[in-house]
């Protein structure tokens, strides 16, 4: 939450004296987004140098999983505590805090030599992004007023996007290049350089926020539902939904979200999550919607990286390269998308951008052993870029469309437990059909290499399925919101 001190960017004087855009307002937007893309950056970039990190520390095929999946369970698990702390005791602190927890996690993983040691860190990660991620949308919220802040969250939604691709890349470079220890080493200086920023650019945390509470008991109950829930999703993928390892957390998670409803509803004095904000239509649409898109994400930058290291055999720099083409179509989209928003309105907006996502992860399954670049990837590659760039910008406005301004770092950590939950639940279902398939495949006598690329393909086919959902649950969302006019699209 800013100090509103500055008349020029505080929301409550938008109304009294035009609002114009200064180079503070550029600094301030882009000190959030560099704290944005922090983790985008990192979870990319270390996808394509899983197979280099299992070779060196010796990890097996499944606790290199947890290499990722021990960041996914404390971020989506902490998502909700964070963005609640930083309403109660600022969002400024709140993401201080945080980019300095992500540096030291970084700084230890990149010297760790041990395997424990390295997931340990990308769990102390996780938690450190957890309490960044919420934070840049709320202080965009907080930061600019109405017609201007659509703008605003136009660039965050696209640094975030492009950064995850160039990550891919990036990490390729580092990988082939100094190692993969860089793609954790290069997190310290640029951690370092936005906390100086933060502490230069971004106004003080109000001192009336100190008067709010926290609600521990709904904050630990929510906390470790959430976490549990996390890990019954990745372990499913793993061991299948009928191992103990999946369903103990999986029960257990559902009883202690269970009570945290409970809790919410009728205990709590002043609760964590309102329900009031999930009968906000807006707000709903936009979590169901972002759940499913987000599974289509985490299956794309999964499953097509396998596909085009084990059946084509492509290195990391290779791989990464491969995103190129759809960072550019997905920026150049991006641009557009507030103008499309002011004319045709969210609902429409995400409704064609899941279309396209949809019809680009289908495309994938038409993709065979013998598949090639421009053939069977760059078209998929590039309807999903196009796609992901009206999908993202629509839902994170109407993710805190009505919610009120103490209660923007719930609403924004609400659609990132969305993308996040979404996204190990898609991928858990999709791993798990693919992975079923090829055995039964490869049980048939078929080749490895067709087995594999036939798993691969029915899980595109179940993503695909998923993103259909999402176009209907997008009917949800508003025609036009307030916060983009038409004249903020200009």
């Amino acid at each position: 939450m800013t100090d509103s001190q500055q008349a020029q960017s505080a929301p409550s004087r938008a109304a009294e004296e035009p609002f114009v855009w200064t180079g503070r307002h550029t600094l301030i937007l882009v000190v959030i987004c560099a704290a944005s893309i922090l983790d985008t950056i990192d979870i990319s970039a270390l996808n394509v140098a899983l197979p280099t990190i299992k070779a060196e520390l010796g990890f097996t095929e499944a606790s290199l999983s947890w290499v990722v999946n021990g960041y996914l369970v404390t971020f989506g698990g902490f998502l909700l505590l964070c963005g609640r702390a930083g309403d109660v005791f600022g969002h400024r602190r709140v993401l201080l805090a945080g980019l300095a927890v992500f540096g030291v996690a970084s700084a230890v993983a990149g010297v760790t030599g041990d395997a424990n040691t390295l997931i340990a860190m990308r769990a102390l990660q996780g938690i450190g992004a957890a309490m960044i991620t919420p934070m840049t949308l709320a202080l965009v919220a907080r930061s600019f007023p109405e017609g201007p802040r659509a703008k605003a969250i136009a660039v965050w939604g696209m640094a975030n996007a492009l950064s995850g691709f160039l990550a891919l890349v990036l990490g390729g470079l580092l990988t082939v290049g100094p190692g993969w220890r860089w793609i954790f080493f290069i997190n310290v200086p640029l951690s370092l350089l936005i906390i100086v920023g933060t502490l230069i650019w971004l106004d003080r945390d109000r001192s009336t926020e100190r008067r709010k509470r926290l609600d521990v008991v709904g904050a630990v109950v929510v906390t470790l539902g959430m976490s549990l829930l996390t890990i019954g999703i990745v372990q499913a993928g793993q061991v299948g939904w009928g191992s103990r390892a999946t369903i103990v957390p999986l029960v257990l998670g559902v009883v202690f979200v269970a009570y945290f409803v409970l809790h919410e509803g009728r205990l709590a004095k002043d609760p964590m999550l309102p329900f009031s904000l999930l009968r906000i239509p807006t707000v709903a649409g936009a979590n169901l919607t972002q759940a499913l898109v987000g599974a289509g994400m985490f299956v794309l930058t999964y499953v097509a990286t396998l596909y085009q290291q084990d059946v084509l055999h492509y290195n990391a720099l290779q791989t990464g390269l491969g995103y190129i083409p759809q960072t550019v179509v997905l920026l150049a989209a991006a641009q557009q998308t507030p103008k499309l928003v002011a004319k045709l309105g969210v609902r429409v907006t995400v409704m064609i951008g899941s279309v396209l996502v949809m019809v680009g992860l289908g495309s994938f399954a038409f993709a065979g052993p013998d598949g090639s670049y421009l053939v069977n990837i760059l078209g998929p590659y590039i309807a999903i870029g196009v796609g992901m760039a009206l999908t993202f910008l629509p839902l994170s406005l109407a993710a805190g469309m009505g919610v009120p301004d103490e209660r923007q770092g719930v609403a924004s950590s609400l659609i990132n437990v969305s993308r996040v939950s979404g996204g190990a639940l898609g991928l858990s279902v999709v791993a798990a059909v693919a992975t079923s398939y090829t055995a039964n495949r490869l049980d048939a006598g078929t080749p490895e290499v067709t087995a594999l690329t036939d798993g691969f393909s029915l899980g595109f086919i179940v993503a695909a399925g998923l993103l259909l959902v999402s176009v209907f649950t997008a009917m949800l969302l508003p025609r036009k919101p307030v916060d983009v006019p038409a004249e903020a699209a200009k």
